[in-house]
């Protein structure tokens, strides 16, 4: 008897241990209001920084915002998740702040979520190729399922579930604070950062210093694009930016060595914002190449010799192809020219060593940038902002890579107004984007402004439907965003509509960005309509789209395009990836009858120019290498991971016969299952889902192929 009495009170003694290993420290607000906040801490960084936690959520509750501090000692994301849906389901949860050893949600399968990331998830190690994201935390619609025996550290793997919702609609927005491990203690940085946080947000401060700076390789190194930002930037910030020095444009090729001045711009002590369109990586700033008026021996013999150092053979080939003997690298291992390399290579960029003695003083920094954001590392660019001695409170910055071709000023003029940055981020995040940061910090509003952070939590469709002309053109752009999250009847014909008559760039924009997510017949018509706006970067993305898109009524669009906008370099270029995206013997018909009766200067060039680039369109060689089973497997998986990005609909009949072939290689008919669904603004989509929906129902299709199979009907059947 007493044996079984201790069989049943051990397992129970266990569990109540278990229980409370996990326990959870709940601390209430002092104010009330109609929302919340969270501050989610593990238990010791709450322990070593008690006051600085407990000034700083005083701080928040002052601004009429609720808080909760909740700490414990966090063994995976979905403790943490489960207090926060339930923080949102009971008192009308808006943002949490992660501060110390916080989880880490490392996701697989969701590279489409991303703006450009398509590392290969079969051929790289877990924690390489996932992507770290808080999306896992603030889109409670989002399904994950866990890699089993794949935790490393905070870092915890997951992959997004074949059936779950195909896109983001964050119901909360999340900021992370986070230690830098070259800073020394993580709790006096952690201390030291919600001090100045606090300082900030008792700062009477109005948005009205800017700086905007623009990297070499950005855009495509466009004038026209750089020149457009200025344009969106006037609609956003009425009336503000009057003097000089309070909107400045810095661009790489300004001076031959432009670090100098951009550390300058960051050790201001009155900037407000400033945004970074660069290249980068988690521990550098890559804010120029090398000067282009200068002799060539120093940025060649520079790039040969940083090239023999890694590999001897490939230094030799390049400087042969290039007709230059030995002499350009022959001393590449020479101490003293050891040092001059490096330090030319240091003037063409910020690094994570420099930053604490730089000091950046603009309270808000987004980087427009790739891994700058990409908080799985001790030590990162974004992190070493906010945790340095200077007056930056929070950034916006990528964990991966990110494409260029991608706004970085969506909704930014709510700044102005006081709107919180958590909730400016909560409607354009993507599966990279994050807060690194007090998601909770605003700027002082101007005079007589309406106070949007009570707006904007608003979800009546009636309210919004009312608000769609406001004087405001981002609260107008809110409206649109609230109305399609609401799914309010006749939303399409809304966003048309103001595409059509809105004098507001940034309005015409996100009627065009909610339009792609319904993809209807008035997506098309936006489109057509887009290829001659006032606004290069609509155009831009309207040239873009209609070769994913594929519909053969587009190709006298994309001629005219490629013709009259050869100025912008970024457009032409996306122009002529987007004609390849048809069947050439169309394209060239198309191109014939476009040029029948124009007789302009260089008419016959250019014509022939275009004629020359549908005529080399290697989709024919792609599609024949996928098909060909004799060919190299290497080369078949290699074609179809690049239809991820380059949709041929020419091809997706005989793609469509190779996923359906149950004599190929399931892997190679996986993956094929698994690239057309990213064609969810394709024309032909419906094949696609009607031959996934065949094989589910095919008793020989092999049990691997399913997920691939439910994921790309789910994707591309969302009117999201």
């Amino acid at each position: 008897m007493i044996k079984k009495l201790m069989s049943i009170a051990l397992p129970l003694f266990l569990m109540l241990c278990h229980i409370n290993l996990f326990a959870q420290q709940i601390e209430q607000p002092s104010v009330s209001g109609k929302t919340s906040f969270a501050v989610v801490i593990d238990s010791h960084t709450l322990t070593k920084c008690a006051p600085q936690v407990a000034e700083y959520k005083k701080t928040i509750e002052s601004e009429g915002l609720p808080t909760f501090v909740v700490s414990a000692k966090w063994e995976s994301p979905e403790q943490v998740k489960d207090i926060l849906k339930k923080l949102y389901k009971e008192n009308n949860l808006e943002g949490a702040v992660f501060i110390g050893n916080i989880p880490i949600a490392m996701v697989m399968k969701a590279q489409f979520m991303t703006s450009a990331y398509k590392m290969d998830e079969r051929e790289y190690p877990l924690e390489v190729v996932a992507v770290p994201s808080d999306r896992f935390y603030d889109d409670f619609d989002l399904k994950f399922n866990k890699i089993a025996d794949s935790t490393k550290g905070l870092k915890h793997f997951y992959e997004l579930a074949p059936d779950s919702t195909p896109y983001i609609e964050c119901d909360i927005y999340v900021g992370r604070i986070q230690a830098q491990g070259s800073n020394g203690c993580g709790c006096k940085q952690i201390a030291a950062y919600l001090e100045k946080a606090v300082r900030e947000h008792k700062a009477d401060n109005k948005f009205d210093q800017f700086v905007s700076y623009t990297g070499h390789g950005s855009y495509s190194n466009s004038i026209t694009a750089w020149r457009s930002e200025q344009q969106i930037v006037n609609e956003q910030f009425p009336d503000i930016f009057k003097k000089e020095g309070e909107a400045r444009y810095l661009r790489y090729n300004m001076f031959d060595y432009v670090k100098p001045y951009v550390i300058k711009e960051l050790r201001r002590a009155d900037v407000d914002f400033m945004v970074f369109h660069e290249h980068g990586d988690f521990h550098r700033m890559y804010l120029a190449g090398y000067p282009e008026d200068r002799q060539p021996s120093e940025y060649l013999g520079n790039y040969l010799r940083s090239l023999a150092r890694r590999n001897f053979e490939r230094a030799k080939m390049r400087a042969e192809e290039w007709g230059l003997d030995q002499t350009w690298y022959s001393d590449y291992n020479d101490p003293k020219q050891v040092e001059a390399d490096s330090l030319l290579d240091l003037a063409t960029g910020i690094i994570l060593e420099e930053i604490n003695d730089i000091a950046p003083n603009p309270r808000m920094v987004i980087f427009d940038a790739c891994y700058n954001g990409d908080y799985r590392n001790p030590d990162f660019i974004a992190g070493k902002f906010i945790m340095a001695k200077g007056n930056c409170v929070v950034t916006f910055a990528n964990s991966v890579n990110v494409l260029q071709d991608k706004s970085a000023f969506d909704l930014l003029g709510l700044l102005k107004d006081g709107v919180r940055v958590g909730l400016w981020a909560q409607h354009i995040n993507i599966l990279e984007s994050h807060i690194i940061g007090d998601p909770t910090f605003h700027f002082t509003p101007y005079s007589g402004a309406e106070d949007l952070n009570k707006v904007l939590t608003i979800k009546d469709n009636n309210y919004w439907f009312g608000r769609l002309d406001d004087a405001n053109p981002e609260v107008q752009n809110m409206a649109e965003i609230k109305l399609f999250e609401g799914n309010y009847p006749g939303i399409s014909d809304i966003l048309l509509k103001k595409l059509k008559t809105s004098p507001y760039a940034i309005v015409r924009y996100n009627s065009l960005r909610l339009l792609e997510k319904i993809g209807d017949r008035n997506y098309w018509e936006a489109l057509k309509l887009s290829t001659t706006d006032s606004f290069e970067f609509i155009r831009r993305i309207a040239v873009t789209r209609m070769g994913q898109v594929g519909a053969e009524e587009f190709l006298p669009y994309l001629i005219d395009a490629y013709q009259n906008d050869r100025h912008a370099a970024r457009i032409v270029f996306d122009a002529s990836s987007a004609l390849l995206c048809f069947d050439k013997d169309v394209a060239v018909k198309a191109i014939n009858n476009y040029f029948k009766d124009k007789h302009f200067y260089n008419s016959d060039k250019d014509s022939a120019e275009l004629l020359k680039l549908v005529e080399a369109n290697p989709s024919a060689e792609s599609i024949n290498t996928i098909v060909g089973k004799d060919k190299k497997s290497a080369y078949r998986v290699s074609y179809i991971h690049f239809m991820r990005n380059r949709p041929y609909h020419q091809n997706l009949t005989k793609a469509l016969q190779v996923m359906e072939d149950p004599t190929d290689n399931t892997l190679i008919r996986t993956m094929m299952a698994e690239a057309l669904a990213w064609w969810n603004l394709s024309y032909r989509k419906q094949e696609i889902i009607n031959s996934c929906n065949k094989l589910l129902g095919d008793s020989t299709t092999p049990e691997e192929m399913k997920p691939a199979l439910v994921s790309a009907i789910t994707r591309l059947s969302s009117k999201k």
